[in-house]
């Protein structure tokens, strides 16, 4: 009985140090009112900059980079950019030989892509370079073998007209044209090579790139059709009256203007995947075309600039501005006003 007693007393030890342990664990580690010493970690973006800088009287094809970040004008030859929080001034330079055909922010990082056009003799062609803002560098675009990437014109007359991006997969589309001709496109991929794009025999448009799916969106001006490389109909709106892309957003919708002579009538969200989700949004009055602005995330802006005041159609909110408004980036407006450049903030 002893000996039995005595298997049953170290039997038990380890199965109540067990319990014993459990009961610690529930009530001093698990307890819901015990306290942790915690800190706060801050993931809200950064606080978007207040815009005011001056700006020479020629001062051209203003732009600003989608997070507010800089501000870029053409001034005597070169391309200028500004940091917008302290105001410092860096130039983009050419080579000799070299003169700007066009520039384009990208949509999602503080980074300029640059076509640059050579006159050689009896050749004509353009190269590409892209400008870091953040850490002031300027790079050649080139393949994987270090060739430098070049588009060869027919003649001397033509330049970079419109340039659509795809930062999702870093494919870009450049239209380049030629006043009576018709317009040639090209596309680099992401491994920057290029190659021409057919497309149907018409007066091309305004172009836009899809983000998730690289493909190109565009206007057709001579039939009155948007279009996509691709595809064997047309984008239909169910409508008649003059169509105009307005944009892509980064989701892939597709804003088609609707209306005659420049001016907008009604607002077509096409959303090509997802058929259902499709909108019309009628305007409470004919808006030019060039005062509707769409943003990367989807929202609609229309300008009055006889009052100097811009709406968000989705909740009527209105925002007053200074002077001429210039663009709509992510955070708010820029505006031209005595010679400065004027931020003003949603």
């Amino acid at each position: 009985m002893r000996g039995l007693k005595k298997v049953l007393v170290w039997t038990m030890i380890p199965i109540v140090l067990e319990v014993v342990g459990f009961l610690l664990v529930d009530n001093f580690y698990l307890n819901d009112q015990t306290t942790f010493n915690t800190k706060k970690i801050d993931s809200a973006k950064k606080a978007a900059n207040k815009i005011n800088l001056k700006i020479p009287d020629d001062a051209k094809n203003i732009a600003v980079s989608y997070n507010g970040n800089y501000v870029s004008y053409c001034s005597d030859g070169v391309i200028n950019v500004v940091d917008t929080s302290n105001n410092k001034k860096k130039e983009i330079k050419f080579e000799d030989g070299a003169e700007l055909s066009s520039y384009k922010w990208w949509p999602n990082e503080n980074i300029i892509l640059i076509a640059e056009k050579y006159n050689d003799g009896d050749s004509s062609y353009l190269k590409f370079q892209s400008y870091n803002a953040k850490k002031d560098e300027k790079n050649v675009l080139s393949n994987e073998k270090n060739k430098e990437l070049k588009i060869s014109l027919l003649d001397s007359k033509y330049n970079v007209s419109d340039i659509a991006m795809s930062t999702a997969s870093n494919v870009t589309y450049v239209k380049v044209s030629k006043e009576g001709v018709r317009s040639r496109l090209y596309c680099i991929n992401v491994m920057t090579n290029t190659e021409e794009t057919r497309y149907p025999n018409c007066k091309l448009g305004k172009i836009f790139v899809e983000n998730k799916e690289d493909r190109l969106i565009y206007e057709d001006n001579t039939n009155n059709r948007i279009r996509g490389i691709g595809f064997k109909s047309p984008i239909a709106t169910g409508e008649n009256g003059i169509h105009y892309l307005l944009n892509i957003d980064g989701e892939d919708r597709i804003y088609i203007g609707n209306g005659e002579n420049e001016k907008i009538k009604k607002i077509f969200v096409i959303n090509l995947k997802k058929t259902s989700e499709n909108q019309k949004l009628p305007l409470s009055q004919p808006t030019d075309k060039k005062n509707i602005y769409i943003t990367r995330d989807g929202k609609i802006y229309v300008n009055d600039s006889s009052k100097n005041v811009v709406t968000e159609l989705s909740t009527g909110k209105e925002i007053s501005y200074k002077g001429t408004l210039v663009e709509i980036y992510r955070s708010g407006i820029i505006s031209k006003d005595n010679g400065k450049i004027i931020g003003t903030l949603f």
